[in-house]
């Protein structure tokens, strides 16, 4: 299980290349998780969106999960310890990379199960180890989900951008199959993570509220996309509200919309 659940091509590999050229990664790195479905047209068009508004940073689709067709999707959705060996792979890729660019800025976006994975490595960094931040598109992870240890490496935080229009895959679907961690119910990309109990730790409550960012999109901002899973991945919705806690170097960016459950 665990030989299967590597990705099946690494960073900087075939067409990625071209994104992932010494300049670029001088400037910083952007590394786009997909979802269940692995490299397909939504991870492109995430890419495409931040080229388009100006960002300069190396970009890899980093392809976590087994490439089989059909069988693979769902073989991904629900094998929430291969997701979270995926992403200690990640993680290693991080630390590789920040020996080499010290102190570059580096930021995560996970769209649908890939956010899951986005999660599992930011929290799986060694001690000391930070990246600026995680953004996640219509996320397939537990809205219970706790995020303490993936806030605790991210020096900005965590933006959680969710749909309350995706709910036959991340309400009824997630509820059946389950989430890519493993907890059945609606996912934090339908409604939001739940914030922290009244008896929760300080810690973990303090983290939620500094650095945990909720946008709920509205067909305002998607213009009724009738593709609700997929909306978030549109180039130009990534261009308008996706780049900007790309390239920020303090969060919230100015003009961002924050929610919190």
């Amino acid at each position: 299980m665990i030989v299967a659940s590597l990705p099946a091509c690494h960073a900087g590999c075939g067409a990625d290349s071209v994104f992932m050229d010494p300049e670029r990664q001088a400037e910083g790195l952007v590394i786009i998780l997909p979802g269940i479905e692995g490299e397909s047209g939504y991870n492109h068009e995430i890419r495409n969106g931040l080229l388009s508004a100006g960002v300069t940073r190396a970009m890899t689709i980093y392809r976590w999960g087994r490439p089989i067709p059909v069988l693979g999707s769902i073989m991904n959705q629900v094998d929430f310890i291969g997701n979270y060996i995926a992403g200690a792979g990640i993680a290693r890729m991080i630390v590789e990379y920040q020996d080499k660019y010290p102190g570059r800025p580096v930021c995560l976006i996970g769209h649908s199960g890939g956010g899951g994975v986005a999660v599992f490595a930011a929290q799986q960094l060694p001690e000391g180890r930070r990246i600026d931040g995680v953004i996640l598109l219509s996320a397939s992870i537990s809205a219970g989900y706790d995020l303490t240890k993936a806030l605790q490496r991210c020096r900005l935080g965590i933006v959680n951008f969710f749909n309350r229009s995706d709910i036959g895959l991340l309400g009824v679907a997630t509820t059946i199959m389950g989430n890519v961690d493993g907890g059945h119910g609606p996912s934090a990309g339908l409604i939001g993570f739940d914030q922290p109990p009244a008896n929760a730790d300080a810690v973990r409550s303090d983290l939620y509220s500094r650095k945990l960012y909720q946008v709920e999109m509205t067909p305002n901002m998607t213009f009724g996309d009738s593709d609700s899973h997929g909306a978030a991945t549109r180039s130009y919705f990534v261009a308008g509200y996706v780049a900007d806690w790309v390239t920020e170097k303090t969060w919230p960016p100015a003009g961002a919309t924050s929610v919190s459950r």
